[in-house]
């Protein structure tokens, strides 16, 4: 016979549940699933006469054991081992124990496995019922210690399943208080009477007999599900395990049944089913491929546009899978992202080409999928999706092309600009001083103004060139010390901070992988800048500085200058965006442009603080 108990673990519960069992005046014992004892009661001691050892003793908290005969019993061989190998067990089957003095008592094992809620064997728990008093009167009563024997069964009024013995003729023997519990009847009402009078219901008695029969079989009958009814008439789902019980002669004598409500689960499934339902209706309403995966990675279930989109047949095939359509150049960096993320239960996401059927040709895709768990945080499915980006991709090419051929024109145009502006600029010289006798006085004016015009537009194609190189830099990306290219750009600057006064001053620098020239060009900008835009009214004076925050070093060049307007302190970082005329202010509206291509490039950003006439904070950070 295997009784079978499903368990929850839990600190309290545990707690009350070994509580309960201690108080038991019957011996009980549990194991592991391998058979090593976790626990006894008192009853237990005091019955063996010795006290195991948990975690080492196996199979039984007695030393010696013997058959009715005085055949000598294997330990691996007891009731209690064989349950736990899924093995027939006898059913009230009477042994000899010997204990460490000496003296022998008799004892009949209900031994039941317990089960996890995925049905897995996770150990044991065994009543051994003393039954010397009865064997020594046993040859007076026999017959009546035949009928009464099997129904001294482990009962453990603790558990939460109904646990009931009943004779072959469906007639309660025994009623546990989980009984009580569930269907309404006192242990004294239902004692006596026919299952099937008591809790079948009436569309329901043909359940009796052929339960009954199959006991005479000598058959189980495992996670029956049916419905029973209440003293008040309400109707319960339930699951039932049923067990032929023996005599020592191993005669088939009645059953024990453990009955669980299954109401609620029955309820979750029925909703789960429901939801199911509706989750597929509405993926075949999406434009994307929906699909979900097991644990495992195991895909289960596609909508109607993979379907349409593959031409695949329903029916299972192992050459009708995704793999099946996957570019050969995408599938090993594709089974190692799937697989990464499925072991790592991070979510999936990861661009690559299926082939479409219809139009012949590959297409782009990105497929994303998230883990579902439950309550216990383990993965139960995967939901993905496959969306088409093959246009976006198409696009983003097209772009990128375009991208580089204005990069390469911008180059071009700055670069190849610059010789006929020398010349302007050359040539407008040796005319203001060869022919300056022979040009009045507006003559001059406009030759002025010719000069003036090539210098400025040679230093607006120089930073444009600088703004172009940014991204085509290969300056290599290595750990650099702020603090030294800080000096760097200092010396660099040392003819404007000598003509202005200014006062620069600096903290300790982070150092970090960037490319030196591109954070000498932020420093020199912003620098250059704060003391560019002084206050008449004041010497400059720049502080810089920085600090970690969240994986990021934030850099900080502060000022006392003129300050800007909130109202432009987004434009200020736009190609050519000035806030003041070049009469007023030298410059090409680049410099601060070129600061924010640069933090782009390295995932960084760059903003101010500012107001009118109280100096600006400029601030940009880079990764640790």
């Amino acid at each position: 016979m295997e009784a079978t108990t499903f368990v929850s673990r839990g600190d309290s519960s545990d707690t009350v549940f070994r509580g309960i069992l201690d108080a038991l005046p019957v011996a009980i014992y549990m194991t592991d699933a391998e058979g090593r004892l976790t626990y006894f009661n008192p009853a237990a001691v005091k019955l063996s006469g010795c006290t195991p050892e948990l975690g080492r003793d196996k199979w039984c908290v007695t030393r010696k054991i013997f058959l009715a005969d005085g055949t000598p019993l294997p330990h691996d061989q007891c009731p209690m081992a064989l349950a736990l190998k899924g093995s027939e067990v006898p059913a009230g089957l009477e042994c000899i124990a010997e204990r460490p003095d000496g003296t022998r008592f008799w004892f009949t094992s209900f031994p039941a496995v317990l089960r996890d809620r995925q049905s897995h064997i996770i150990g044991g728990i065994n009543v051994l019922i003393d039954i010397t008093d009865r064997k020594d009167a046993e040859m007076t009563s026999r017959q009546h210690a035949d009928r009464t024997a099997p129904l001294l069964s482990a009962i453990v009024d603790s558990s939460d399943d109904a646990i009931i013995s009943k004779d072959l003729n469906g007639v309660v023997m025994s009623w546990n208080k989980s009984a009580e519990r569930l269907f309404g009847y006192t242990a004294q009402e239902a004692i006596g009477c026919t299952i099937a009078s008591l809790i079948i219901p009436d569309d329901r008695q043909d359940e009796e007999p052929d339960i009954l029969a199959r006991l005479r079989r000598g058959e189980r009958v495992d996670h029956f599900e049916t419905v029973r009814h209440r003293k008040d008439g309400s109707l319960i789902d339930i699951s039932l395990t049923i067990s032929p019980v023996k005599n020592a002669q191993g005669v088939i004598i009645g059953a024990s049944k453990i009955a669980r409500d299954i109401t609620e689960s029955k309820r979750i499934r029925s909703a789960l089913i429901e939801s199911e339902a509706r989750f597929r209706q509405l993926a075949d309403t999406m434009p994307q491929m929906v699909w979900t995966a097991g644990p495992d990675g195991r895909v289960d279930y596609y909508n109607e546009r993979w379907y349409e989109f593959t031409g695949f047949s329903r029916v299972f095939s192992e050459a009708a899978t995704w793999e099946s359509i996957l570019h050969p150049d995408d599938l090993q960096r594709v089974r190692e992202s799937w697989s990464a993320a499925v072991h790592s239960g991070e979510p999936y996401n990861v661009e690559y080409r299926f082939f479409d059927r219809q139009e012949r040709c590959w297409r782009w895709f990105v497929a994303r999928a998230v883990p579902v768990r439950d309550v216990r945080g383990r993965i139960v499915k995967w939901f993905g999706t496959c969306t088409d980006i093959d246009q976006q991709k198409r696009i983003e090419d097209e772009l990128r092309r375009a991208n580089e051929d204005l990069k390469q024109f911008a180059f071009s145009a700055s670069h190849d600009l610059q010789e006929p502006l020398r010349s302007i600029k050359i040539y407008s010289e040796l005319l203001s001083k060869r022919y300056a006798h022979k040009l009045d006085g507006e003559a001059l004016k406009f030759m002025q103004f010719l000069h003036n015009g090539a210098t400025r537009m040679e230093a607006l194609l120089r930073d444009l060139l600088a703004y172009t190189q940014v991204s085509r830099s290969d300056a290599p990306v290595e750990a650099v010390d702020a603090n030294e290219v800080f000096k760097a750009v200092l010396a660099n600057l040392s003819g404007m901070i000598a003509g202005t006064g200014a006062q620069i001053t600096t903290g300790p620098l982070p150092s970090l992988a960037v490319s030196g020239a591109h954070l000498q060009q932020v420093f020199q900008n912003l620098v250059g800048n704060a003391i560019k835009y002084r206050s008449p009214e004041r010497r400059p004076i720049v502080q810089v500085g920085a600090e970690r925050r969240d994986g990021y070093w934030v850099f900080s060049v502060a000022d006392n200058g003129i300050g800007i307007d909130p109202e432009y302190k987004e434009n200020i970082f736009g190609l050519f965006k000035r806030l003041h005329t070049s009469d007023e202010y030298s410059g090409t509206g680049i410099g601060l442009a070129i600061c924010q291509r640069i933090l782009d490039r390295y995932h960084g950003r760059i903003w101010v603080e500012s107001e009118p006439g109280r100096g600006s904070i400029f601030r940009f950070t880079l990764p640790v």
